[in-house]
């Protein structure tokens, strides 16, 4: 895999939507906070544009994403929001931009389709982290969360140590490992089975995580998972936060720790529960594709 170089203080930062649209009014608070740290914002001319419920029609989406992709003085592209539109831009993004100018690209949740885009065609780590969206209009208390995972993106884009206590969390088959992160979102995940965009699970460690979804839905990807085969071979796997999860006036039966447990009982490969990662405030970031070790409870990232 190939480590994006890391920033430093003055580096310049971008912001894409690839997803859905962002205002000016929404990047405000997190522009602030990353300015505040040393770093510089670009924003391009463009990226405010709106079709529908997206930042702009699909090829301007991936024209804007390209040009920044090619830009030098870009360090980093740190994704606005999520929502829905990369996996209907992601076939006009040109990933060879990225040979001749890597560059770290963050995001979450909907940017799980350029995380793993980019991981099996270009063989470049990139960062699951928060984004700016999530420090609108928020105050106190959630203002200082989403600070701290902000910090955390940045402490792993300029080579900072990056690890997990997870000695405290739910662990099945507690076991030392090591490797690579790949996955995301799960739903999104599902979206991109037998594409271009699918990075294989096998020899990695899957890290998963979902918003606002029904139980049964979980159910649903982690049969099909499960049947095609994708769940063996697996180092480890890594449960985020479930946010929001629905159920039915009947019952599913099951909450996802049990729907996971029943699916991968196959495997004697560790599961990892309570990770500090997806859809709430406190997203610690995690980057996908470098070097990661789990011993006696701790899980660190290679930052060299």
């Amino acid at each position: 895999m190939i480590i994006p170089p890391y920033l430093k203080p003055g580096d310049t930062i971008a912001i894409a939507a690839p997803a859905r649209s962002i205002s000016f009014e929404q990047l405000q608070a997190a522009k602030n906070w990353v300015e505040a740290k040393g770093y510089n914002i670009y924003i391009h001319p463009d990226l405010y544009l709106v079709e529908n419920q997206m930042g702009g029609s699909d090829s301007h989406r991936a024209n804007l994403f390209n040009e920044l992709l090619a830009m030098d003085n870009v360090k980093a592209i740190w994704c606005a929001r999520g929502g829905y539109g990369c996996l209907r831009m992601i076939d006009g993004v040109n990933t060879n931009l990225l040979m001749h100018h890597p560059k770290w690209i963050i995001g979450f949740s909907d940017i799980t389709v350029l995380h793993n885009h980019i991981l099996k065609n270009c063989g470049q780590a990139v960062l699951h982290a928060t984004m700016p969206i999530f420090m609108d209009q928020k105050v106190g208390e959630e203002y200082e969360s989403v600070g701290i995972a902000i910090n955390s993106m940045l402490d792993v884009i300029s080579g900072q140590p990056n690890q997990f206590n997870l000695k405290d969390r739910d662990i099945v088959n507690e076991n030392n490992f090591d490797g690579f992160i790949v996955g995301g979102n799960l739903s999104v995940l599902a979206s991109i089975v037998d594409s271009a965009s699918e990075m294989p699970f096998e020899n990695a460690i899957l890290f998963i995580e979902d918003l606002d979804e029904y139980y049964y839905h979980i159910d649903r990807i982690m049969l099909m998972l499960k049947r095609s085969g994708r769940l063996k071979g697996l180092k480890a796997l890594l449960v985020g936060s479930f946010t929001n999860m629905h159920d039915h006036t009947i019952p599913f039966g099951h909450d996802v720790k049990a729907i996971i447990r029943q699916h991968c009982s196959d495997g004697c490969y560790p599961i990892i529960f309570d990770i500090d990662a997806g859809h709430h405030l406190k997203n610690m970031a995690i980057p996908f594709g470098t070097p990661v070790s789990f011993q006696n409870g701790i899980l660190t990232f290679a930052t060299k």
